[in-house]
Protein backbone atom coordinates (compact mmCIF):
# COMPACT_ATOMS: atom_id res chain seq x y z
CA UNK A 1 0.00 0.00 0.00
CA UNK A 2 2.82 2.34 0.97
CA UNK A 3 4.60 1.57 -2.33
CA UNK A 4 1.46 2.49 -4.29
CA UNK A 5 1.21 5.80 -2.41
CA UNK A 6 4.84 6.64 -3.16
CA UNK A 7 4.35 5.77 -6.85
CA UNK A 8 1.21 7.94 -6.97
CA UNK A 9 3.07 10.86 -5.41
CA UNK A 10 5.97 10.46 -7.86
CA UNK A 11 3.55 10.37 -10.81
CA UNK A 12 1.83 13.46 -9.47
CA UNK A 13 5.15 15.28 -9.16
CA UNK A 14 6.11 14.18 -12.66
CA UNK A 15 2.80 15.45 -14.07
CA UNK A 16 3.26 18.78 -12.29
CA UNK A 17 6.75 19.09 -13.76
CA UNK A 18 5.40 18.35 -17.23
CA UNK A 19 2.61 20.87 -16.79
CA UNK A 20 5.15 23.53 -15.76
CA UNK A 21 7.14 22.92 -18.95
CA UNK A 22 6.41 24.77 -22.20
CA UNK A 23 8.20 24.13 -25.47
CA UNK A 24 7.71 26.09 -28.69
CA UNK A 25 9.43 27.67 -31.68
CA UNK A 26 9.49 31.44 -32.10
CA UNK A 27 7.06 31.51 -35.02
CA UNK A 28 7.48 32.51 -38.63
CA UNK A 29 4.57 33.64 -40.79
CA UNK A 30 3.56 32.66 -44.31
CA UNK A 31 1.25 35.28 -45.83
CA UNK A 32 -0.50 34.10 -48.99
CA UNK A 33 -0.96 36.82 -51.62
CA UNK A 34 -0.22 37.42 -55.29
CA UNK A 35 0.32 41.13 -54.70
CA UNK A 36 -1.71 44.19 -55.62
CA UNK A 37 -2.00 46.99 -58.14
CA UNK A 38 -0.40 46.22 -61.50
CA UNK A 39 1.59 43.20 -60.37
CA UNK A 40 4.85 45.14 -60.05
CA UNK A 41 5.64 44.28 -56.43
CA UNK A 42 3.23 46.45 -54.46
CA UNK A 43 1.12 44.73 -51.83
CA UNK A 44 -2.24 45.42 -50.26
CA UNK A 45 -2.61 47.88 -47.36
CA UNK A 46 -3.63 44.94 -45.19
CA UNK A 47 -0.41 43.09 -46.03
CA UNK A 48 1.64 46.17 -45.11
CA UNK A 49 -0.07 46.41 -41.73
CA UNK A 50 0.44 42.68 -41.13
CA UNK A 51 4.16 42.98 -41.94
CA UNK A 52 4.53 45.84 -39.50
CA UNK A 53 2.40 44.18 -36.81
CA UNK A 54 4.45 40.98 -36.85
CA UNK A 55 7.72 42.94 -36.99
CA UNK A 56 6.89 44.50 -33.62
CA UNK A 57 6.66 40.95 -32.25
CA UNK A 58 10.02 40.09 -33.82
CA UNK A 59 8.42 37.65 -36.25
CA UNK A 60 9.67 37.05 -39.80
CA UNK A 61 7.06 37.08 -42.62
CA UNK A 62 7.38 35.46 -46.04
CA UNK A 63 4.96 36.44 -48.84
CA UNK A 64 3.93 33.54 -51.06
CA UNK A 65 1.13 32.56 -53.44
CA UNK A 66 -1.10 29.52 -53.04
CA UNK A 67 1.19 27.23 -55.03
CA UNK A 68 3.09 26.76 -51.78
CA UNK A 69 0.13 24.69 -50.51
CA UNK A 70 1.37 21.86 -52.74
CA UNK A 71 4.80 21.99 -51.10
CA UNK A 72 4.47 20.54 -47.57
CA UNK A 73 8.23 20.72 -47.04
CA UNK A 74 7.98 24.53 -47.24
CA UNK A 75 4.82 24.75 -45.14
CA UNK A 76 6.46 22.98 -42.20
CA UNK A 77 9.03 25.80 -41.93
CA UNK A 78 6.26 28.16 -40.77
CA UNK A 79 4.06 28.20 -37.67
CA UNK A 80 1.41 30.73 -38.82
CA UNK A 81 -0.37 31.02 -42.20
CA UNK A 82 -2.53 34.03 -43.13
CA UNK A 83 -4.90 33.14 -45.99
CA UNK A 84 -6.96 36.14 -47.21
CA UNK A 85 -9.99 35.52 -49.40
CA UNK A 86 -10.70 39.00 -50.74
CA UNK A 87 -9.86 40.27 -54.21
CA UNK A 88 -7.49 43.11 -53.32
CA UNK A 89 -4.98 40.55 -52.03
CA UNK A 90 -5.15 38.51 -55.26
CA UNK A 91 -5.28 40.76 -58.33
CA UNK A 92 -5.40 37.84 -60.74
CA UNK A 93 -7.99 35.67 -62.48
CA UNK A 94 -10.19 33.73 -60.05
CA UNK A 95 -8.28 30.42 -60.07
CA UNK A 96 -5.36 32.15 -58.33
CA UNK A 97 -7.48 33.21 -55.36
CA UNK A 98 -7.73 31.14 -52.18
CA UNK A 99 -11.45 30.55 -52.72
CA UNK A 100 -10.39 28.10 -55.48
CA UNK A 101 -8.47 25.17 -53.98
CA UNK A 102 -7.94 21.56 -54.98
CA UNK A 103 -8.58 18.74 -52.53
CA UNK A 104 -4.80 18.22 -52.37
CA UNK A 105 -4.18 21.85 -51.36
CA UNK A 106 -6.91 21.67 -48.73
CA UNK A 107 -5.59 18.36 -47.41
CA UNK A 108 -2.05 19.70 -47.06
CA UNK A 109 -3.34 22.77 -45.25
CA UNK A 110 -5.36 20.61 -42.84
CA UNK A 111 -2.40 18.35 -42.14
CA UNK A 112 -0.21 21.38 -41.50
CA UNK A 113 -2.68 22.64 -38.88
CA UNK A 114 -2.99 19.17 -37.36
CA UNK A 115 0.78 19.09 -36.90
CA UNK A 116 0.80 22.34 -34.94
CA UNK A 117 0.23 25.27 -37.31
CA UNK A 118 -2.08 28.24 -36.72
CA UNK A 119 -4.25 29.16 -39.73
CA UNK A 120 -6.10 32.47 -40.13
CA UNK A 121 -8.51 32.44 -43.09
CA UNK A 122 -11.53 34.17 -44.57
CA UNK A 123 -14.90 32.44 -44.78
CA UNK A 124 -14.65 31.50 -48.47
CA UNK A 125 -11.40 29.56 -48.32
CA UNK A 126 -11.60 26.50 -50.58
CA UNK A 127 -15.29 27.04 -51.35
CA UNK A 128 -14.71 26.33 -55.04
CA UNK A 129 -12.72 23.64 -56.78
CA UNK A 130 -9.80 24.74 -58.95
CA UNK A 131 -11.95 24.43 -62.10
CA UNK A 132 -14.57 26.82 -60.68
CA UNK A 133 -17.18 24.39 -59.36
CA UNK A 134 -18.98 25.61 -56.23
CA UNK A 135 -18.73 22.85 -53.62
CA UNK A 136 -21.89 24.22 -52.02
CA UNK A 137 -24.20 23.61 -55.01
CA UNK A 138 -25.15 19.94 -54.61
CA UNK A 139 -26.02 19.85 -50.90
CA UNK A 140 -26.50 23.53 -50.00
CA UNK A 141 -23.97 23.10 -47.20
CA UNK A 142 -20.22 22.65 -46.86
CA UNK A 143 -19.51 19.63 -44.68
CA UNK A 144 -16.90 16.89 -44.42
CA UNK A 145 -18.24 15.16 -47.55
CA UNK A 146 -17.43 18.08 -49.88
CA UNK A 147 -15.18 20.42 -47.85
CA UNK A 148 -12.23 18.76 -46.13
CA UNK A 149 -11.67 21.86 -43.97
CA UNK A 150 -14.84 21.11 -41.96
CA UNK A 151 -12.96 19.30 -39.19
CA UNK A 152 -10.05 21.71 -39.39
CA UNK A 153 -12.26 24.75 -38.67
CA UNK A 154 -14.73 22.84 -36.49
CA UNK A 155 -17.75 24.09 -38.45
CA UNK A 156 -20.01 23.39 -41.37
CA UNK A 157 -20.93 26.33 -43.62
CA UNK A 158 -24.06 27.48 -45.39
CA UNK A 159 -25.00 30.58 -47.35
CA UNK A 160 -27.52 33.13 -46.06
CA UNK A 161 -28.59 36.68 -46.84
CA UNK A 162 -26.69 38.87 -44.34
CA UNK A 163 -27.89 42.23 -45.68
CA UNK A 164 -29.34 43.30 -42.31
CA UNK A 165 -26.82 41.51 -40.10
CA UNK A 166 -24.44 43.26 -37.71
CA UNK A 167 -21.25 41.94 -36.20
CA UNK A 168 -21.39 41.96 -32.42
CA UNK A 169 -18.34 42.89 -30.32
CA UNK A 170 -15.81 40.09 -29.99
CA UNK A 171 -14.74 38.47 -26.73
CA UNK A 172 -11.11 39.57 -27.13
CA UNK A 173 -12.00 43.25 -26.99
CA UNK A 174 -10.58 43.96 -30.45
CA UNK A 175 -13.73 44.93 -32.33
CA UNK A 176 -16.87 46.74 -31.22
CA UNK A 177 -20.19 46.22 -32.97
CA UNK A 178 -19.88 46.70 -36.74
CA UNK A 179 -22.92 47.82 -38.72
CA UNK A 180 -21.27 48.31 -42.12
CA UNK A 181 -22.06 45.88 -44.95
CA UNK A 182 -19.41 43.20 -45.37
CA UNK A 183 -19.27 43.02 -49.17
CA UNK A 184 -21.29 44.24 -52.14
CA UNK A 185 -23.39 41.07 -52.31
CA UNK A 186 -25.26 40.24 -49.09
CA UNK A 187 -25.17 36.47 -49.64
CA UNK A 188 -22.37 35.05 -47.53
CA UNK A 189 -21.19 31.84 -45.93
CA UNK A 190 -21.80 31.52 -42.19
CA UNK A 191 -20.71 28.79 -39.77
CA UNK A 192 -23.29 26.28 -38.55
CA UNK A 193 -23.11 23.04 -36.53
CA UNK A 194 -20.17 24.09 -34.37
CA UNK A 195 -17.99 21.25 -33.02
CA UNK A 196 -17.18 20.80 -29.33
CA UNK A 197 -13.57 21.86 -29.94
CA UNK A 198 -14.55 25.21 -31.49
CA UNK A 199 -15.18 28.47 -29.63
CA UNK A 200 -17.23 31.39 -30.93
CA UNK A 201 -15.54 34.75 -30.33
CA UNK A 202 -17.97 36.93 -32.33
CA UNK A 203 -21.55 36.56 -33.56
CA UNK A 204 -23.58 38.07 -36.39
CA UNK A 205 -27.27 38.82 -36.03
CA UNK A 206 -30.19 40.65 -37.61
CA UNK A 207 -32.07 40.82 -34.29
CA UNK A 208 -34.05 37.63 -34.96
CA UNK A 209 -31.44 35.09 -36.00
CA UNK A 210 -27.83 34.79 -34.83
CA UNK A 211 -24.92 32.88 -36.32
CA UNK A 212 -21.30 32.44 -35.27
CA UNK A 213 -18.89 34.85 -36.93
CA UNK A 214 -15.33 34.65 -35.61
CA UNK A 215 -14.65 30.98 -34.75
CA UNK A 216 -11.49 29.55 -33.17
CA UNK A 217 -10.91 25.80 -33.26
CA UNK A 218 -8.33 23.47 -31.77
CA UNK A 219 -7.43 20.85 -34.37
CA UNK A 220 -4.77 18.30 -33.52
CA UNK A 221 -1.78 20.24 -32.23
CA UNK A 222 -2.77 23.41 -34.08
CA UNK A 223 -5.40 26.13 -34.24
CA UNK A 224 -7.66 27.72 -36.84
CA UNK A 225 -9.24 31.17 -36.84
CA UNK A 226 -12.15 31.56 -39.28
CA UNK A 227 -13.12 35.17 -40.00
CA UNK A 228 -16.63 36.23 -41.05
CA UNK A 229 -14.92 38.41 -43.68
CA UNK A 230 -11.27 39.18 -44.27
CA UNK A 231 -12.22 42.84 -44.42
CA UNK A 232 -11.85 42.66 -40.63
CA UNK A 233 -8.08 42.64 -41.25
CA UNK A 234 -8.15 45.39 -43.85
CA UNK A 235 -7.81 49.12 -42.94
CA UNK A 236 -10.81 51.41 -43.03
CA UNK A 237 -9.14 53.93 -45.34
CA UNK A 238 -9.01 51.27 -48.09
CA UNK A 239 -12.48 49.77 -47.76
CA UNK A 240 -11.84 47.58 -44.73
CA UNK A 241 -13.56 47.49 -41.35
CA UNK A 242 -10.69 48.03 -38.90
CA UNK A 243 -8.27 50.61 -37.59
CA UNK A 244 -4.53 50.02 -37.62
CA UNK A 245 -4.67 49.55 -33.85
CA UNK A 246 -7.33 46.83 -34.12
CA UNK A 247 -5.34 44.97 -36.76
CA UNK A 248 -2.21 45.16 -34.60
CA UNK A 249 -4.07 43.75 -31.58
CA UNK A 250 -5.51 40.90 -33.64
CA UNK A 251 -2.13 39.76 -34.92
CA UNK A 252 -0.67 40.05 -31.41
CA UNK A 253 -3.41 37.69 -30.27
CA UNK A 254 -2.61 35.28 -33.12
CA UNK A 255 1.02 35.13 -31.99
CA UNK A 256 -0.10 34.25 -28.46
CA UNK A 257 -2.52 31.67 -29.83
CA UNK A 258 0.24 30.05 -31.89
CA UNK A 259 2.77 29.87 -29.08
CA UNK A 260 0.41 29.12 -26.20
CA UNK A 261 0.71 30.21 -22.61
CA UNK A 262 4.22 31.20 -21.59
CA UNK A 263 5.61 32.81 -18.48
CA UNK A 264 8.63 34.53 -19.99
CA UNK A 265 7.85 35.91 -23.48
CA UNK A 266 10.96 36.42 -25.62
CA UNK A 267 11.02 38.29 -28.94
CA UNK A 268 13.57 38.72 -31.73
CA UNK A 269 14.66 42.24 -32.57
CA UNK A 270 15.45 42.56 -36.30
CA UNK A 271 18.14 45.19 -35.80
CA UNK A 272 21.58 44.49 -34.36
CA UNK A 273 22.90 45.43 -30.93
CA UNK A 274 19.50 46.25 -29.36
CA UNK A 275 18.70 49.08 -31.78
CA UNK A 276 14.97 49.76 -32.06
CA UNK A 277 14.96 51.09 -35.62
CA UNK A 278 17.29 51.47 -38.61
CA UNK A 279 18.21 54.28 -40.99
CA UNK A 280 19.78 54.09 -44.46
CA UNK A 281 20.98 57.05 -46.50
CA UNK A 282 20.82 56.93 -50.29
CA UNK A 283 21.31 59.33 -53.19
CA UNK A 284 20.48 59.09 -56.87
CA UNK A 285 22.91 60.62 -59.34
CA UNK A 286 22.62 64.12 -60.77
CA UNK A 287 24.25 67.43 -59.90
CA UNK A 288 27.29 69.63 -60.37
CA UNK A 289 30.75 68.72 -59.04
CA UNK A 290 30.34 71.38 -56.36
CA UNK A 291 27.06 69.80 -55.22
CA UNK A 292 28.64 66.33 -55.13
CA UNK A 293 31.55 67.70 -53.08
CA UNK A 294 29.12 69.18 -50.56
CA UNK A 295 27.30 65.86 -50.19
CA UNK A 296 30.52 63.83 -49.92
CA UNK A 297 31.83 66.18 -47.21
CA UNK A 298 28.56 65.79 -45.31
CA UNK A 299 28.87 61.98 -45.54
CA UNK A 300 32.46 61.99 -44.25
CA UNK A 301 31.86 64.56 -41.51
CA UNK A 302 29.03 62.42 -40.13
CA UNK A 303 30.65 59.04 -40.88
CA UNK A 304 27.50 57.89 -42.69
CA UNK A 305 27.42 54.68 -44.78
CA UNK A 306 25.70 55.82 -47.99
CA UNK A 307 24.52 54.15 -51.20
CA UNK A 308 24.61 56.03 -54.51
CA UNK A 309 22.44 54.59 -57.30
CA UNK A 310 24.33 55.35 -60.48
CA UNK A 311 24.13 55.47 -64.29
CA UNK A 312 27.00 56.20 -66.71
CA UNK A 313 25.72 59.79 -67.02
CA UNK A 314 28.02 61.14 -64.33
CA UNK A 315 31.15 63.18 -65.00
CA UNK A 316 34.32 61.08 -64.98
CA UNK A 317 35.89 63.08 -62.15
CA UNK A 318 32.75 62.63 -60.02
CA UNK A 319 32.77 58.90 -60.77
CA UNK A 320 36.31 58.65 -59.42
CA UNK A 321 35.39 60.58 -56.28
CA UNK A 322 32.49 58.25 -55.54
CA UNK A 323 34.52 55.09 -56.15
CA UNK A 324 37.34 56.27 -53.88
CA UNK A 325 35.13 57.02 -50.86
CA UNK A 326 35.13 54.21 -48.28
CA UNK A 327 31.73 55.17 -46.86
CA UNK A 328 30.06 55.16 -50.28
CA UNK A 329 28.72 52.05 -52.02
CA UNK A 330 27.62 52.20 -55.66
CA UNK A 331 24.51 50.31 -56.82
CA UNK A 332 22.53 50.13 -60.05
CA UNK A 333 20.22 52.81 -61.44
CA UNK A 334 20.11 51.63 -65.12
CA UNK A 335 22.21 52.42 -68.20
CA UNK A 336 20.01 54.90 -70.10
CA UNK A 337 17.72 56.07 -67.26
CA UNK A 338 14.51 54.92 -69.01
CA UNK A 339 10.96 54.43 -67.78
CA UNK A 340 11.08 50.66 -67.26
CA UNK A 341 7.30 50.34 -67.60
CA UNK A 342 7.77 50.95 -71.34
CA UNK A 343 10.47 48.28 -71.84
CA UNK A 344 10.08 44.66 -72.88
CA UNK A 345 12.05 41.76 -71.36
CA UNK A 346 15.09 42.10 -73.64
CA UNK A 347 15.37 45.86 -73.23
CA UNK A 348 15.04 45.49 -69.47
CA UNK A 349 17.79 42.88 -69.30
CA UNK A 350 20.12 45.05 -71.38
CA UNK A 351 19.66 48.03 -69.05
CA UNK A 352 20.93 46.01 -66.09
CA UNK A 353 23.75 44.22 -67.93
CA UNK A 354 25.08 47.31 -69.70
CA UNK A 355 25.20 49.29 -66.45
CA UNK A 356 27.01 46.46 -64.68
CA UNK A 357 29.49 46.24 -67.53
CA UNK A 358 30.13 49.99 -67.55
CA UNK A 359 30.91 50.16 -63.85
CA UNK A 360 32.62 46.74 -63.70
CA UNK A 361 30.57 45.98 -60.60
CA UNK A 362 28.33 43.08 -59.73
CA UNK A 363 25.55 45.27 -58.32
CA UNK A 364 23.28 43.69 -55.68
CA UNK A 365 20.93 46.64 -55.15
CA UNK A 366 18.82 48.72 -57.54
CA UNK A 367 16.53 51.72 -57.75
CA UNK A 368 14.34 52.26 -60.81
CA UNK A 369 14.59 55.67 -62.54
CA UNK A 370 11.63 57.89 -61.68
CA UNK A 371 10.95 55.17 -59.02
CA UNK A 372 8.86 53.52 -61.76
CA UNK A 373 9.34 49.82 -61.17
CA UNK A 374 7.99 47.21 -63.61
CA UNK A 375 7.08 43.53 -63.73
CA UNK A 376 9.95 42.65 -66.06
CA UNK A 377 12.28 44.82 -64.03
CA UNK A 378 11.52 42.94 -60.81
CA UNK A 379 11.65 39.59 -62.57
CA UNK A 380 15.05 40.22 -64.18
CA UNK A 381 16.55 41.70 -61.00
CA UNK A 382 15.66 38.49 -59.19
CA UNK A 383 16.99 36.34 -62.04
CA UNK A 384 20.31 38.20 -62.03
CA UNK A 385 20.75 37.64 -58.30
CA UNK A 386 20.10 41.16 -57.02
CA UNK A 387 19.37 41.15 -53.28
CA UNK A 388 17.16 44.22 -52.96
CA UNK A 389 15.48 47.10 -54.72
CA UNK A 390 14.16 50.33 -53.25
CA UNK A 391 11.57 52.03 -55.44
CA UNK A 392 8.16 51.28 -53.86
CA UNK A 393 8.02 54.37 -51.69
CA UNK A 394 6.44 54.18 -48.24
CA UNK A 395 3.76 56.72 -47.40
CA UNK A 396 1.55 56.36 -44.34
CA UNK A 397 0.33 59.95 -44.16
CA UNK A 398 -1.97 60.44 -47.18
CA UNK A 399 -2.52 56.67 -47.61
CA UNK A 400 -0.79 53.37 -46.88
CA UNK A 401 1.73 52.43 -49.54
CA UNK A 402 5.03 50.68 -49.15
CA UNK A 403 6.33 49.26 -45.89
CA UNK A 404 8.86 50.25 -43.25
CA UNK A 405 9.57 46.51 -42.93
CA UNK A 406 11.54 44.76 -45.73
CA UNK A 407 9.58 42.09 -47.59
CA UNK A 408 10.16 39.65 -50.44
CA UNK A 409 8.36 40.76 -53.61
CA UNK A 410 5.38 38.98 -55.21
CA UNK A 411 4.76 39.82 -58.89
CA UNK A 412 2.24 38.82 -61.55
CA UNK A 413 1.52 39.41 -65.22
CA UNK A 414 -1.38 37.93 -67.16
CA UNK A 415 -1.59 34.30 -65.96
CA UNK A 416 1.94 34.18 -64.56
CA UNK A 417 2.64 34.82 -60.89
CA UNK A 418 5.52 34.13 -58.54
CA UNK A 419 7.15 35.23 -55.30
CA UNK A 420 10.72 36.48 -55.52
CA UNK A 421 13.63 36.30 -53.10
CA UNK A 422 14.32 39.93 -54.07
CA UNK A 423 13.70 42.22 -51.08
CA UNK A 424 11.76 45.45 -51.22
CA UNK A 425 13.22 48.01 -48.80
CA UNK A 426 10.92 50.97 -49.26
CA UNK A 427 12.28 54.52 -49.47
CA UNK A 428 10.56 57.61 -48.10
CA UNK A 429 7.72 58.81 -50.31
CA UNK A 430 8.86 62.44 -50.65
CA UNK A 431 12.49 62.85 -51.64
CA UNK A 432 14.38 66.16 -51.45
CA UNK A 433 13.11 66.87 -55.01
CA UNK A 434 9.59 67.32 -53.63
CA UNK A 435 10.75 70.22 -51.45
CA UNK A 436 13.51 71.81 -53.56
CA UNK A 437 12.14 71.39 -57.09
CA UNK A 438 11.81 75.18 -57.54
CA UNK A 439 15.52 75.17 -58.36
CA UNK A 440 14.56 73.75 -61.78
CA UNK A 441 12.56 76.87 -62.63
CA UNK A 442 15.07 78.97 -64.54
CA UNK A 443 12.91 82.08 -64.21
CA UNK A 444 12.76 81.91 -60.42
CA UNK A 445 15.40 83.41 -58.19
CA UNK A 446 15.87 80.49 -55.82
CA UNK A 447 17.61 82.58 -53.20
CA UNK A 448 18.56 81.71 -49.63
CA UNK A 449 15.24 82.95 -48.21
CA UNK A 450 13.26 80.59 -50.47
CA UNK A 451 15.68 77.75 -49.76
CA UNK A 452 15.27 78.27 -46.01
CA UNK A 453 11.49 78.19 -46.34
CA UNK A 454 11.58 74.89 -48.24
CA UNK A 455 14.19 73.49 -45.85
CA UNK A 456 11.82 74.00 -42.92
CA UNK A 457 9.15 71.95 -44.69
CA UNK A 458 11.68 69.23 -45.51
CA UNK A 459 12.92 69.01 -41.92
CA UNK A 460 9.37 68.74 -40.61
CA UNK A 461 8.65 65.88 -43.01
CA UNK A 462 11.76 63.91 -42.04
CA UNK A 463 11.06 64.18 -38.32
CA UNK A 464 7.36 63.39 -38.68
CA UNK A 465 7.97 60.38 -40.90
CA UNK A 466 10.49 58.87 -38.50
CA UNK A 467 8.53 59.53 -35.29
CA UNK A 468 5.04 58.73 -36.57
CA UNK A 469 5.70 55.87 -39.01
CA UNK A 470 9.12 54.26 -38.57
CA UNK A 471 9.61 54.40 -34.81
CA UNK A 472 6.19 52.96 -33.78
CA UNK A 473 6.75 49.99 -36.12
CA UNK A 474 10.43 49.33 -35.24
CA UNK A 475 11.08 49.78 -38.95
CA UNK A 476 13.75 51.03 -41.31
CA UNK A 477 13.79 54.49 -42.88
CA UNK A 478 15.43 54.88 -46.29
CA UNK A 479 16.29 58.49 -47.15
CA UNK A 480 16.27 59.38 -50.86
CA UNK A 481 18.24 62.45 -51.88
CA UNK A 482 20.02 63.99 -54.87
CA UNK A 483 23.17 66.13 -54.92
CA UNK A 484 21.34 68.55 -57.23
CA UNK A 485 18.72 69.26 -54.53
CA UNK A 486 20.06 68.64 -51.03
CA UNK A 487 23.50 69.74 -52.23
CA UNK A 488 22.40 73.15 -53.54
CA UNK A 489 23.76 74.90 -50.45
CA UNK A 490 24.42 74.50 -46.75
CA UNK A 491 20.87 75.76 -46.22
CA UNK A 492 19.25 72.97 -48.24
CA UNK A 493 21.50 70.41 -46.53
CA UNK A 494 20.69 71.63 -43.02
CA UNK A 495 17.46 69.58 -42.55
CA UNK A 496 19.37 66.36 -43.19
CA UNK A 497 22.17 67.42 -40.83
CA UNK A 498 19.72 68.19 -38.02
CA UNK A 499 17.89 64.94 -38.66
CA UNK A 500 21.09 62.88 -38.48
CA UNK A 501 22.02 64.65 -35.23
CA UNK A 502 18.61 63.68 -33.85
CA UNK A 503 18.88 60.04 -34.97
CA UNK A 504 22.15 59.67 -33.08
CA UNK A 505 20.20 60.29 -29.84
CA UNK A 506 17.41 57.79 -30.67
CA UNK A 507 19.03 54.33 -30.52
CA UNK A 508 18.91 53.99 -34.32
CA UNK A 509 21.11 51.58 -36.27
CA UNK A 510 22.56 53.91 -38.92
CA UNK A 511 23.79 51.59 -41.63
CA UNK A 512 23.70 50.87 -45.36
CA UNK A 513 20.98 49.25 -47.44
CA UNK A 514 23.45 46.49 -48.24
CA UNK A 515 23.75 45.61 -44.53
CA UNK A 516 19.97 45.67 -44.06
CA UNK A 517 19.41 43.27 -46.97
CA UNK A 518 22.17 40.92 -45.85
CA UNK A 519 20.84 40.80 -42.28
CA UNK A 520 17.22 40.29 -43.35
CA UNK A 521 18.18 37.32 -45.52
CA UNK A 522 20.02 35.77 -42.59
CA UNK A 523 17.08 36.28 -40.24
CA UNK A 524 14.73 34.36 -42.55
CA UNK A 525 16.79 31.21 -41.91
CA UNK A 526 17.13 31.78 -38.17
CA UNK A 527 15.46 29.14 -35.99
CA UNK A 528 14.93 29.53 -32.25
CA UNK A 529 13.26 26.87 -30.13
CA UNK A 530 12.34 27.69 -26.54
CA UNK A 531 11.94 25.40 -23.57
CA UNK A 532 10.42 27.09 -20.55
CA UNK A 533 10.42 25.19 -17.25
CA UNK A 534 9.73 26.72 -13.85
CA UNK A 535 11.97 29.83 -13.70
CA UNK A 536 14.33 28.70 -16.44
CA UNK A 537 14.25 29.34 -20.20
CA UNK A 538 16.52 27.42 -22.56
CA UNK A 539 17.08 28.78 -26.06
CA UNK A 540 18.34 26.56 -28.87
CA UNK A 541 19.45 28.81 -31.72
CA UNK A 542 20.30 27.64 -35.21
CA UNK A 543 21.54 29.87 -38.03
CA UNK A 544 23.41 29.03 -41.21
CA UNK A 545 25.76 32.01 -41.17
CA UNK A 546 27.02 34.55 -38.65
CA UNK A 547 24.43 37.00 -37.33
CA UNK A 548 26.43 39.55 -35.40
CA UNK A 549 24.69 41.43 -32.64
CA UNK A 550 21.65 39.13 -32.68
CA UNK A 551 19.22 40.70 -30.24
CA UNK A 552 16.45 39.13 -28.14
CA UNK A 553 14.05 41.23 -26.10
CA UNK A 554 13.55 39.74 -22.63
CA UNK A 555 10.60 40.07 -20.22
CA UNK A 556 12.95 41.07 -17.39
CA UNK A 557 16.61 40.96 -16.41
CA UNK A 558 17.79 37.34 -15.90
CA UNK A 559 19.36 36.42 -12.58
CA UNK A 560 21.77 34.09 -14.35
CA UNK A 561 22.75 33.20 -17.92
CA UNK A 562 24.50 29.96 -18.81
CA UNK A 563 26.22 30.21 -22.18
CA UNK A 564 29.38 29.04 -23.94
CA UNK A 565 29.39 32.13 -26.17
CA UNK A 566 29.99 35.77 -25.13
CA UNK A 567 26.91 37.93 -24.60
CA UNK A 568 25.79 41.31 -23.27
CA UNK A 569 22.69 42.40 -21.38
CA UNK A 570 21.59 45.81 -22.62
CA UNK A 571 18.93 47.99 -20.98
CA UNK A 572 16.96 50.42 -23.14
CA UNK A 573 14.51 52.40 -21.05
CA UNK A 574 12.39 49.70 -19.32
CA UNK A 575 13.38 46.83 -21.61
CA UNK A 576 16.22 44.35 -21.32
CA UNK A 577 17.93 42.84 -24.36
CA UNK A 578 20.23 39.87 -24.76
CA UNK A 579 22.87 40.57 -27.44
CA UNK A 580 25.33 38.03 -28.85
CA UNK A 581 26.93 36.80 -32.07
CA UNK A 582 25.21 33.65 -33.35
CA UNK A 583 26.42 31.08 -35.84
CA UNK A 584 25.63 27.39 -36.26
CA UNK A 585 24.04 25.82 -33.17
CA UNK A 586 24.01 27.81 -29.94
CA UNK A 587 22.40 27.11 -26.59
CA UNK A 588 21.70 29.61 -23.83
CA UNK A 589 19.85 29.09 -20.55
CA UNK A 590 18.28 32.07 -18.78
CA UNK A 591 17.20 31.85 -15.14
CA UNK A 592 14.77 34.44 -13.85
Amino acid sequence: MRTKIIISILLLLLNCALLAQTSYHLPKVLFLTTGDGEGRGTVSDGVVLALQSFNKEGIFVRLENKSVLLQPQILKQYQIIIAPTIRSYHDLPKPEALTFLTDAEIRNLSEWVKNGGTLVAGENIGRNTSDGKDRLIEKGILDKTNWILTECFGVEMKEINTEKFNLKADKKGIWNEINKPFIKTPWRLVPVNISETAKVYMTQTDGNFSYPALVVNKYGKGNTVLLPTFRLLHPQNDGGLSTENQINRFYHWIVDLSIGKRKYPIFISPWKDAHNTAYCQTFDDGGTPEQYKRIIKFINDNKLPTVFFVTPHIRKDVQLWLEEEKLISLQGHSFNHPDFRKLDYGQTLNEFLLNRDYWHKNFTGFRFPYVSNSFWGMYVLNKLGFKYETSIAANHFEFIRGSVVPYNIPIFKDDFFTSLDLLEISQIYHSDWYFYQNVLDEESNYNEALQRKDAIRFKDYLFRYFNEVVKPNNGVMVFLGHPMYSGISETTLQPLQEFINYLKTQNVWITSLNSIAMRWNKLKNLEISVNEQNNSVTLNIKCDSLIDGLTLRLPQKPKEIISKIPYNIVKRKKNYYLVFDAKGNNKLTLRF
